[in-house]
């Protein structure tokens, strides 16, 4: 027989007696060869694109987390000399790390607020990274005991196909979710209240039973096929189990980390969407990597099929005909979904009645929300656009608008600091017991409706006013 490789690329050869590694041509035996220095900058620059997903969203962190795996395999692979590629773990964890930690300094200094309104998951989130790192980091250190366990685990019959057949399941299971449970969540706290009357108003211009408990999540891989289609389902889903059967019959490592960034952040989508249910407005829960995760794989899936083609023994007009009718397949039906709004305009004006009311605002304004749905729409728009200290004063659970006193008190606050009061609200009544209101916003435009059971088709008039009263 010839030399066995324990390595890639022939990083360490064994030879026939099994008992001395000889290397490569003018190489020391049993040396490793050092991962090359773009190598190590590029792995330290993958890890810092991953770990800044959380400068762009804070439960980026989640999505992350198969890379913070992924490196602590690279560090396992070194301690155990299996593969050249372990070299890489260290530079590629430092890299997650610093990026990380940029998004969550930018998200404590800049955003703390939201931080505190999000704590409700984010701490569970934060606990579930640790536990998650902490588990990485004691498999790594145990690297050779494992790979003991893991060799023998090898071995089990059928385990390649095992592996992919639970991909399979996982996906048929999420199929028939909607049969077995209907996901609700009981309000707690005052924006679970807010949401829960948001979604039973929802549910009346739907014409569906109202019932603002419903989070309607197990529905989600219908969101999925909304967008992509039934035939882009099947085809990433034969696609992601081939793949996992060869990782685990082969070792391929070239698919593991965006099968498995893929594969996680689906899983943990589709079980949990965690975002108010209406459509399309909940696809921004989809956009990141469900959607383009599941349209790679099935292209993946869909060149499998004419290779597949090939190897059997059919020419190149059958392996075209595959192609073409694969990639039909994976257009038609994301076409007919978005055909009922594609081509219609939304949000028409929206910028020009943004520019109107921030040119109407005092230059040394100091904006205060007192009404509901203006601070709903506008409070970050006023704030970010219109450059200036912008707040929402404080509404009783069930009103509308925040009570004379607090408003007041808020307003001789404002005057302290030398600024200028400003109070915003959606009709002029609601601003006349404190100044003379003027409109600075009267806005008539189009809108993507909220759909709850069928796929968006169509769109809703919006109206937006806003009276100002300066102090």
């Amino acid at each position: 027989m010839g030399a066995e490789s324990t390595g890639h690329s022939g990083v360490e050869l064994i030879d026939p007696s099994g008992t001395e590694p000889v290397g490569l041509p003018g190489e020391e035996p049993g040396r490793v060869r050092p991962a090359r220095s773009d190598a190590v900058i590029g792995a330290v620059l993958a890890g810092l694109v991953f770990g800044l997903a959380v400068l762009v969203r804070i439960d980026g962190l989640r999505d992350v987390l198969p890379v913070f795996v992924y490196a602590g395999l690279l560090i396992a692979l070194r301690r155990v000399g299996a593969r050249d590629e372990g070299r890489l773990g260290v530079p590629l964890l430092c890299g997650l790390a610093a990026g990380t930690a940029l998004g969550f300094a930018a998200a404590y200094l800049l955003s703390r607020p939201y931080l505190d309104y999000l704590s409700g998951s984010l701490k569970p989130l934060l606990a579930i990274c640790g536990a998650v790192l902490l588990l990485t980091l004691v498999a790594a250190v145990l690297a050779p005991r494992i790979a003991v366990v893991l060799r023998r685990a090898a071995g089990i019959r059928r385990l390649p196909e095992i592996a992919g057949g639970l991909v399979v399941l996982v996906m048929v299971a999420f199929a028939v979710r909607p049969w077995l449970q209907t996901v609700t969540r009981q309000p707690t706290t005052q924006e679970d209240q807010l949401n829960y009357e948001f979604i039973e108003k929802t549910q009346q211009v739907n014409g569906l039973p109202m019932n603002g408990a419903r989070l309607y999540y197990e529905e989600s891989l219908s969101w999925v096929i909304w967008y992509v289609g039934i035939p882009v389902v099947i085809l990433a889903t034969l696609a992601a189990a081939v793949l996992t059967r060869r990782l685990v019959r082969r070792g391929e490592f070239g698919w593991l980390l965006p099968l498995a960034i893929i594969g996680w952040t689906t899983f943990t989508t589709l079980y949990r969407p965690a975002i108010t249910p209406d459509q399309p407005w909940a696809s921004r829960r989809l956009v990141p990597i469900v959607i383009p995760g599941l349209i790679l794989l099935a292209v993946w899936g869909l060149r499998w099929a004419r290779d597949k083609a090939r190897r059997s023994g059919y020419g190149l007009t059958p392996q075209k005909g595959i192609v073409a009718f694969g990639a039909a397949l994976l257009l038609i039906p994301a076409a007919l979904t978005s055909g009922g709004t594609a081509f219609t305009p939304i949000e028409r004006g929206e910028r020009a009645a943004v520019e109107g009311m921030c040119a109407a605002l005092p230059a040394r304004a100091s904006v205060l929300i007192v009404e509901r749905v203006t601070g709903d729409r506008l409070t970050q728009v006023v704030r970010g656009t219109c450059d200036l200290p912008t707040a929402r004063a404080a509404i009783p659970l069930k009103a509308d608008v925040s009570l004379g006193l607090t408003v007041n008190r808020l307003i001789e606050r404002i005057r302290t600091t030398g600024r200028v009061p400003v109070l915003l609200a959606a009709k002029a009544d609601q601003l006349s017991a404190y100044g003379r209101p003027v409109q600075i916003m009267s806005l008539s435009t189009r809108q993507d409706e909220r759909s709850l059971v069928d796929p968006p088709n169509g769109t809703w008039s919006l109206g937006v006013n806003v009276w100002m009263a300066v102090l």
